[in-house]
Formats: C-alpha cells, sequence, structure tokens
C-alpha cells in the first residue's frame, strides 16, 4: 500500500482520475476507516475492513453506479476517492444518486475533491442521472459544504439532532445540483 510519502513526488497534473480496481481496496479503506475513526463527516462508527469494503464498491458498481480513485501516475499512490449510489432504494429514486468523496490527508487543500467532484458529476451525466444529492454532516462537514456549493449544489433542507457519534447531536444537511437536464424533461 502506498502512504503519504509516495504521494508527497506527486502533484495535481500527474493525478489521474480512474474507475476504481480490486488494486484499489486497501488504500480507499485506509482512508475512509481515518474519516470514521476522527472526524464527523461519516456516520459509521465502526469502519469496514477490506472485504466488505471490496464487497461494497462491487455492489455499487455492479448497479451501475460510478466509483472513481485519484492515482498519482508517478508512485500509484490513492489520494482520495469518490463515489455514487442510490439516494433511496426505491425505484422511483432511480434517477437521483448521492455523492461521497474521501481524500487522503495528504492530498487535501489541493483542489483534489472538486477534481474528483466533477469526474463524478460528469460520470453521472453520462449514465443518465438526473440529479445528485449530497449528505453532509453539520458540525463537520464545512469543507464539504463549500465544495458542493462551489459546484453549483443548493442546500434543501436540514433534519436537526437526527444522528449521535462522538458524544454528540448531529445534523444532517442536503444538498441537491441538477444533472444534465434535471427535472426539466422526461428521463429517456
Amino acid at each position: 500500500m502506498a502512504g503519504p510519502s509516495s504521494f508527497a513526488s506527486c502533484s495535481s497534473m500527474t493525478i489521474r482520475i480512474v474507475p476504481v480496481s480490486p488494486d484499489h481496496v486497501a488504500e480507499i479503506t485506509a482512508i475512509y476507516a481515518k474519516a470514521v475513526h476522527e472526524t464527523l463527516v461519516t456516520w459509521d462508527e465502526t469502519a469496514p475492513d477490506e472485504a466488505a469494503m471490496a464487497a461494497k464498491l462491487q455492489a455499487i458498481q455492479s448497479a451501475g453506479y460510478p466509483c472513481l480513485v485519484a492515482v498519482c501516475e508517478k508512485t500509484g499512490a490513492i489520494a482520495g476517492y469518490a463515489l455514487a449510489g442510490a439516494f433511496h432504494p426505491q425505484s422511483g429514486f432511480r434517477y437521483s444518486a448521492e455523492n461521497s468523496i474521501y481524500v487522503a490527508d495528504h492530498a487535501r487543500r489541493q483542489g483534489l475533491g472538486r477534481r474528483l467532484l466533477d469526474a463524478l458529476i460528469q460520470e453521472c451525466e453520462a449514465r443518465g442521472f438526473r440529479q445528485m444529492i449530497a449528505g453532509i454532516s453539520r458540525p463537520g462537514g464545512e469543507a464539504s459544504l463549500a465544495l458542493h456549493e462551489a459546484a453549483g449544489f443548493k442546500v434543501c433542507g436540514v433534519l436537526p439532532g437526527v444522528g449521535w457519534k462522538m458524544g454528540q447531536w448531529l445534523d444532517a444537511m442536503y444538498l441537491v445540483r441538477p444533472l444534465g437536464d434535471g427535472s426539466s424533461t422526461d428521463p429517456e
């Protein structure tokens, strides 16, 4: 598994965003585990192991949603990942996707979150999705809120005090962004 030192020689110009493969699972698992154990950006309290993460990624891809990873061309180190998934399991929501983006500590504040989000939006549009939803924790999700608003997402609601993690109540803020024609035309 490549780590922060193998990413240090990477610039934003040498990052490729590619579909997730089984080779990426260990580093994705490590990035997510750090978010689970040290932040409020995810409400999971137990991080999945590599087998569970591999199964999750496979299920998402098999359902027709994109999973992308940012890879340093020089070293092969993973700097972050983005995925879309079902917003809700009922079939009427099939044209909407919820996104998740995680960037490794050593790669933050370099514009990588925006590159991953832009690539995910483009991929979801190509697959016929019409709305993208972001669920953001409050407190804890301030950087994610800024990222999503800069990418054209609009706050559409807040569910106050619906989550509990690290000894505090959390709000769930939801944002939405149209993809392609959004809801202005019927789906194909």
